[in-house]
């Protein structure tokens, strides 16, 4: 069983090693996050070529070797080589340092998610890496039935309320239904 966990990667170090679109896509998620991204690949993609450009990924032309996972706090192995996949696992274990693997579950130590950034929602949904066709369906559908922004201030404005007047953990689920059954009654 994996526990999921939401990382902090603003301005720390990850590395992707691979050049190809999965590796760009990977790229532009962690600069999302925040994240300082290092590629290393002989061959890149022209997204990831742009993003170089621009400076807002490092890029090293050339072959992995072990010393890349240096200082990385995440390593995103991206290549379709499985050699390179390995040499890459192996370089993580020895360092003990989270690697990504994709659509490698025998060798990843970390799974991506499909995720739906709505704010303040982040919803992530994995499936283990056995169907990650599933687990975008079913972003998908959370998407479609996610509250509205208003719902959203009433429960932030909620929580201050609670907070102010020391409302007990175990009773604020059934205020927050009650409040929202009744703003449903009243859309009615």
């Amino acid at each position: 069983m994996l526990l999921p966990l939401f990382l902090d990667l603003t301005n720390r170090r990850v590395l992707i090693v691979g050049g190809g679109p999965i590796a760009a896509r990977k790229a532009a998620e962690l600069l999302e996050a925040g994240a300082a991204v290092f590629v290393v690949a002989p061959n890149i993609v022209n997204e990831l070529d742009e993003l170089t450009a621009c400076g807002k990924i490092i890029v090293a032309r050339r072959s992995f070797t072990a010393i890349d996972v240096d200082g990385a706090w995440l390593v995103i192995a991206a290549t379709n080589d499985h050699d390179v996949q390995d040499a890459v696992v192996s370089a993580c274990d020895a360092q003990q340092t989270w690697c990504l693997a994709v659509d490698d579950v025998k060798r990843t130590r970390a799974f991506g998610a499909s995720m739906l950034r709505r704010p303040p929602f982040t919803i992530a949904i994995s499936t283990d890496g056995q169907a990650p066709a599933l687990a975008r369906l079913l972003r998908e559908m959370f998407d479609a039935f996610l509250p509205g922004s208003d719902w959203v201030n009433l429960a932030i404005e909620l929580r201050g309320r609670w907070k102010r007047e020391n409302i007990p953990m175990n009773e604020r689920f059934s205020s927050l239904l009650r409040e929202f059954a009744e703003r449903l009654g009243q859309e009615r």
